[in-house]
């Protein structure tokens, strides 16, 4: 009786690891296309700032400036993040 109550006991706990991965993988796979995403938002800033931005000259071009260089900290913030949590995911997983 004792062996059939752990042998329950051990398939209850294989399904909830098993329903967890899936969660896990599942949320890896949508942080993955956020990270998509919010890469394809960024080049298409890029491109236009490539494309408008060297004719902008005196006060606005100093503004944007300012405003382009703290663009550029949250981006590297949002990818450090980005990179930390699907690592965190994949380890959780393994």
């Amino acid at each position: 009786m004792s062996s059939l109550l752990e042998s329950i006991e051990k398939e209850v706990k294989r399904r909830a690891y098993e329903t967890m991965i899936d969660c896990l993988k599942s949320y890896q796979v949508q942080g993955e296309e956020a990270i998509e995403e919010f890469q394809h938002g960024t080049r298409a800033f890029y491109r236009a700032n490539d494309e408008y931005v060297p004719h902008w000259q005196g006060e606005s071009r100093a503004a944007y400036e300012l405003i382009y260089g703290d663009l550029r900290q949250t981006e590297a913030y949002i990818d450090a993040s980005a990179e930390d949590l699907l690592h965190e995911i994949s380890r959780e997983i393994d």
